[in-house]
């Protein structure tokens, strides 16, 4: 309806270039955290460290990277 092409509908929907570091975010208010994780690999480890920080009545955060839709 206002003439905007399509390429340019990302612009204030998405958060990218720079991307939130969300782990350091988390550091920054006290909390404990990881990441910005991007291999799938790494992830069952890192839930192993969430859950156990959990578990001790303490917040964890894990930034995981994930394909855009």
């Amino acid at each position: 309806m206002r003439g905007r092409g399509t390429d340019r509908a990302h612009i204030g929907t998405t958060l990218r270039d720079p991307y939130i570091n969300y782990a350091k975010m988390a550091e920054g208010y006290g909390m404990a955290s990881e990441g910005p994780i991007s291999d799938p690999t790494q992830l069952a480890a890192a839930y192993r460290r969430g859950i156990a920080s959990v578990k001790r009545g303490e917040p964890y955060l894990i930034d995981v990277i994930t394909q855009p839709r």
